[in-house]
């Protein structure tokens, strides 16, 4: 039989920072529910669930593009999708994880409620993955999504592709609008 009692096991690094991990996140979390932020996140994905060419609250530059440019049903489904993506696209990029994470399933969850067939449409549809491939590969993201807003419209002239980028451009600036309504604590 062997003495194994002068071996030492030793904690890798790997765990060590896993567990810091961990810890952070827990604190975080903490964090944001005990300053309300989590329950901000959720009312603000209950807000942004409601973007449509039809809302009234969306900024009047953006009302006076979609619905005046918007007759076609195919269209305004993308118009549609196109506002979406850009509510979780700026929820990434104004909100730490965690927080843009919540208001993003929050918003999914309502138009999965309240619009089961276009909530289908959507999630088994390859829309937003063609958004994802714009962003994550080009510079001029506003370009490339107007791009493939009109590839995904199946139309390819300049004034659906130049509706994409204004769509996502007027969206992403009032789905900043409306977060800064909700004044997250930092």
């Amino acid at each position: 039989m062997h003495d194994d009692s002068d071996i030492k096991i030793f904690k890798s690094k790997t765990e060590d920072s896993d567990s810091s991990d961990l810890f952070a996140l827990a604190e975080e979390m903490r964090r944001n529910i005990v300053n309300g932020n989590s329950a901000k996140a959720k009312q603000l994905g209950v807000k942004l669930a409601s973007l449509s060419p039809d809302s009234d609250d969306l900024g009047e530059e953006l009302i006076k593009y979609v619905r005046n440019t918007a007759a076609d049903e195919e269209v305004k489904d993308q118009i549609v999708t196109l506002m979406l993506f850009c509510a979780e696209y700026t929820l990434l990029g104004e909100l730490c994880p965690m927080l843009a994470a919540s208001a993003t399933e929050t918003m999914y969850n309502v138009i999965k409620e309240k619009f089961t067939s276009f909530y289908n449409s959507i999630s088994n549809g390859a829309a937003v993955s063609f958004y994802h491939l714009a962003v994550k590969k080009n510079r001029d993201v506003a370009k490339a999504i107007g791009e493939s807003f009109a590839m995904l419209c199946e139309q390819d002239s300049k004034l659906i592709k130049t509706m994409g980028e204004n769509v996502f451009t007027l969206t992403c600036e009032k789905v900043k609008e409306i977060i800064s309504e909700y004044e997250f604590e930092k």
